[in-house]
């Protein structure tokens, strides 16, 4: 088979040239095409039967005459889910559970810095100020109450630590009857997130963006939430609607927030999230660990195994539900 490669544009989510050359080593009857750039796709994406990309565009897409299968090396495919993409017969698998792991401690590790606000420490160490009477009190995570949106691999990541951490868990899903982690102490359907928002301490948004979710949390809902309770986002920026977000933290409608992900990623440098001193904000790296694109590769040569014996992959998006 002729196998695209294209994980170009974003440095970050470029694939080492190493991975391919990996790639074609355990695969030596299999021709493997590494495109640098969208032009060198588009010329390369003719004659493929596979894709190995986060980043095929209708464009390229409408130019494939052979592709049958789609593996996107991150979790979330909203980019991929265009119309002719939906509505073909091309398969599409994603790498979910691949940054179950990273992103879990990332939110913790969030969570955490709120809490004990290493953030205002941090700030301060800039300036060679002991902030001591500025940090104030802090607050451990245990026995408060942790609220989850979305259980998938990565909410069920964060459930498990949570549970470690001997926090009350809470989540919300699509399927409330469906097998959940051990130590929840309740699984809500989606009709009942605002009991979820008005019970947790803190609340992180971990579902997958589809048309349903989009926009999910705004105003109205943290309105919900308690005071003193933190929203942690590392899902997709655009399940939360940050002008309303950022104007409810500088009322202090909650006590602060963690964020990975943003409507229009990098963030503007004039956003109000920059300057508010209840916010701290990493730039979409939670998923990200050393050893990442072994993993990622490793992830995509499984399946490509499973293809060639003409077994079913695995991590099958259902395109009409967005993941």
């Amino acid at each position: 088979m002729h196998i695209l490669v294209y994980v170009a544009g974003d440095p970050v989510w470029t694939i080492p040239h190493s991975q391919v050359d990996r790639l074609r080593h355990l695969f030596p009857h299999h021709t493997f095409v590494n495109a640098e750039s969208e032009a060198e796709a588009q010329s390369d994406i003719e004659g493929a039967d596979v894709v190995f990309s986060s980043l095929v565009t209708p464009a390229l897409f409408a130019a494939a005459r052979h592709l049958r299968w789609v593996h996107s090396p991150a979790a979330g495919v909203g980019r991929l889910l265009f119309r002719e993409l939906r509505e073909s017969d091309v398969v599409l698998t994603n790498s979910s559970g691949l940054h179950a792991i990273p992103i879990a401690e990332h939110v913790f590790g969030l969570a955490i810095a709120l809490s004990r606000q290493f953030h205002v420490a941090a700030r301060r160490q800039i300036e060679h100020r002991f902030a001591k009477e500025e940090i104030g009190q802090v607050r451990i995570l245990h026995d408060h109450h942790l609220g989850i949106v979305g259980l998938g691999a990565i909410g069920s990541a964060i459930a498990h630590l949570g549970v470690a951490f001997g926090m009350h868990v809470a989540a919300v899903r699509r399927h409330p009857d469906a097998p959940a982690p051990a130590g929840l102490d309740k699984v809500y359907g989606v009709p009942q997130l605002d009991d979820l928002l008005a019970a947790s301490d803190y609340v992180v948004v971990a579902a997958p963006l589809t048309a349903e979710t989009a926009g999910l949390v705004g105003s109205r809902e943290l309105r919900l939430m308690k005071s003193s309770a933190f929203l942690i986002n590392i899902a997709r920026g655009k399940l939360v609607r940050e002008q309303e977000l950022a104007e409810e933290l500088r009322k202090g409608t909650i006590a602060g927030a963690g964020l990975d992900v943003f409507e229009h990623e990098p963030l503007d440098p004039g956003s109000p999230l920059w300057d508010l001193p209840n916010v701290i904000i990493t730039p979409h790296t939670s998923g990200f660990f050393e050893r990442y694109w072994d993993a990622a590769t490793d992830m995509f040569a499984d399946n490509l195994r499973r293809y060639d014996r003409g077994d079913p992959l695995f991590n099958v998006v259902d395109k009409a539900a967005g993941y």
